[in-house]
């Protein structure tokens, strides 16, 4: 199994696709019941085993989105079905689990190195176990396959401030989703999922090979992709509501960019784990080619004007579940 990425837009040779089985609301997390609290919506999450009804959906939907990319050459990796509902003991925590939904989450592929990294939700520490055989798999075949130090995150690892989660900088923190690829550069976004002990960590192992370039004023909740998206080498499609010309970062000024203004608001189970910009969380096939929500018509519009090839996917519940095409996936090769 060869890794190898630089960016987010080669043509994709191979990619690991989550999955929504025996997905579950945690206990036990204390930064997963933060963002809970801080949230405005009228109604509150209910913890445990989430409904079949939205799991079945999730996974018709994925399978449709798998067939689509066998259909373009795609070869397609998936984690282990495991039981989230079941305790477990990390770092001292206990806590349930939630899913492996969200593969981008939580594993960054770049060049040929795979960090599982640390992410701040410690119900989801237990899931890099669900990539075991994929991991074997790389590291026989030269991947260099690391573990970050796993957080502890404790209450007092973390404040409230104006609203929003702050983490400390006692030890790195991030989530792989906090961080866009531009070959030579690690686009770092600081949020609630990420400090920057962390960019200062991720940037010793990836050496001088890659820039991490840190920003953290553009969107500080979690990650980076409903915010920015790289689709070829020269366009970028950014989040109007939140990106500005003036908070670009340097290298990006030059970038043809498409500006999307609003997003087609997906249904949702009982509680909206992520907000209607999920809608521009698409997945580049290669750097004509981008898979998007089949509802999302003005972007899918912007798009085709702009001289991309859209494929149509839908993800029912990727506001239940906090996943749009990108955040379900993660590259493990591309040309």
């Amino acid at each position: 199994m060869k890794i190898s990425t630089k960016n987010e837009y080669g043509a994709l040779k191979s990619v690991i696709v989550g999955r929504p089985d025996n997905a579950n609301w945690p206990t036990g997390d204390a930064v997963f019941d933060a963002f809970l609290d801080l949230s405005t919506y009228e109604r509150r999450l209910t913890k445990g085993r989430i409904p079949d009804k939205v799991v079945n959906e999730a996974r018709e939907d994925l399978l449709d989105f798998i067939n689509l990319l066998k259909d373009n050459g795609v070869a397609v990796h998936r984690p282990f079905i495991t039981d989230w509902t079941k305790t477990f003991v990390t770092n001292q925590n206990i806590t349930s689990g939630m899913h492996t939904y969200s593969a981008r989450d939580l594993l960054l592929t770049v060049g040929n190195t795979v960090i599982e990294c640390p992410t701040p939700f410690v119900s989801r520490q237990q899931e890099f176990d669900a990539y075991y055989d994929i991991r074997n798999e790389a590291i026989k075949d030269g991947c260099r396959w690391i573990a970050a130090p796993r957080a502890t995150m404790r209450r007092t690892d973390f404040q409230i401030l104006a609203g929003k989660v702050v983490l400390n900088e006692k030890y790195p923190v991030f989530d792989a989703a906090n961080v866009m690829k531009f070959n030579d550069k690690l686009l770092y976004l600081l949020s609630g999922t990420a400090n920057r002990t962390g960019a200062e960590w991720l940037q010793k192992v990836v050496g001088t090979e890659f820039e991490v370039i840190v920003r953290d004023d553009v969107y500080t909740i979690a990650h980076i992709d409903t915010t920015k998206e790289s689709l070829n080498k020269d366009t970028v499609m950014l989040n109007a509501e939140r990106v500005t010309e003036d908070n670009l970062p340097a290298f990006l000024k030059s970038h043809k960019k498409i500006w999307v203004k609003d997003c087609q608001e997906r249904s949702f189970h009982q509680f909206p784990y992520a907000s209607k910009w999920i809608g521009m969380n698409v997945l580049s096939i290669n750097p004509e080619t981008v898979v998007v929500d089949g509802i999302q018509t003005e972007l899918i519009k912007q798009l085709e004007n702009e001289g991309f090839k859209v494929l149509r996917s839908s993800l029912r519940q990727s506001r239940t579940l906090g996943g749009g095409h990108h955040c379900v996936t993660c590259d493990l090769e591309r040309e």
